[in-house]
């Protein structure tokens, strides 16, 4: 703890949101004394920053909190990542009780000690306004091909990273690629990058049916308008970590600092802290998600879920998705 202080910050990249920007930092530096550098955006983006800083041999990540596609697919096929499995020693963390899996879950599919996810949350494919369509409209996936529905749907691009490839997955695995890619050229689904055009999507009526929403935004929208999820009776519900994949980098820069980062992250506090902040379900035992989310957002013991974190899932079927629905939709991931 001592060399963690005397280096007196550590950086740590994550999602985007103000919440995380402000209270994860707060909170470290509450609890360690060490400042937290927080870079806020798109795992994507990051990827492509990091590749051109190591070939310049500069270094300036200690510890990422992301999505999947960016720690299988950059991440770690670059080695660019420490295992973390080594450096947890907090008892809270170490505890296997502590643990709806019975111990800290990595993702990484050969060594399982590098990636550590820390949410398993349901996934909503969209919302709609009930004032402008009717919920029985919406009660399969089918019906989203209803001629009435043709130019009232918005979506985030299903072609990058994000809610908008979440959104189908359940779509493409049960329904096939076709369904998917009609459903974008024959509806005339409007696509974006911005989440918060989204929710002004919704707001303001444009289109009243919005695919692969933030929840953060949905749970806002509800106060003032009739917002409902979409749940469809054809197709089982997709669960993912979030932004929730948490990587300690090779070469970092305040390695003492970012091994304390980490372990607080995994805790109960640092796990609650954040989790309210992602909008998402952590899977410690100790931690009530319902305190931020809806419990219709928790996964059930014994329900089927599509694993949309799953590492073959993420390299084969999510990146054939994003890769199929690039033509219809305008760019590829």
């Amino acid at each position: 703890m001592d060399a963690a202080t005397k280096e007196g910050k550590v950086v740590v990249s994550g999602p985007p949101t103000d919440e995380a920007r402000k209270n994860i930092p707060d909170a470290f530096k509450q609890r360690f004394g060490i400042d937290v550098e927080y870079l806020g955006g798109n795992s994507s983006q990051l990827a492509s920053r990091i590749e051109s800083e190591r070939a310049a041999g500069q270094y300036s990540i200690d510890v990422s909190l992301g999505g999947a596609d960016t720690f299988y697919r950059s991440f770690l096929t670059n080695n660019w990542l420490e295992p973390i499995k080594p450096v947890l020693m907090l008892p809270e963390v170490v505890d296997p009780s502590a643990w709806l899996r019975g111990e800290p879950c990595f993702r990484d599919p050969t060594r399982q000690d590098t990636i550590l996810e820390l949410f398993n949350t349901i996934a909503p494919i969209g919302y709609f306004n009930s004032s402008i369509i009717a919920p029985d409209q919406l009660t399969t996936a089918d019906q989203l091909h209803d001629p009435k529905l043709k130019g009232k749907i918005g979506a985030y691009n299903p072609a990058v990273n994000g809610g908008g490839v979440l959104a189908v997955s359940g779509m493409y695995v049960i329904k096939g690629a076709q369904f998917v890619k009609d459903l974008f050229t024959n509806q005339q689904i409007a696509t974006t990058r911005d989440y918060q055009q989204l929710a002004d999507w919704v707001g303001h009526g444009n289109y009243p049916l919005c695919l692969g929403m933030l929840v953060h935004d949905a749970e806002l929208l509800k106060a003032d308008l009739p917002l409902q999820q979409t749940s469809f009776a054809d197709i089982p519900e997709v669960v993912s970590g979030g932004f929730g994949m948490v990587g300690l980098w090779t070469h970092a820069p305040h390695p003492n600092a970012a091994k304390v980062f980490v372990n607080w992250i995994a805790s109960r506090e640092g796990s609650a802290i954040f989790g309210r902040a992602d909008g998402s379900v952590s899977i410690r035992t100790d931690v009530d998600s319902t305190a931020w989310l809806p419990a219709n957002l928790i996964p059930k013991k014994d329900a089927k879920y599509i694993d949309s974190y799953e590492y073959g899932f993420v390299t084969e079927t999510r990146a054939a998705i994003m890769r199929e629905l690039a033509p219809s939709v305008g760019g590829a991931a």
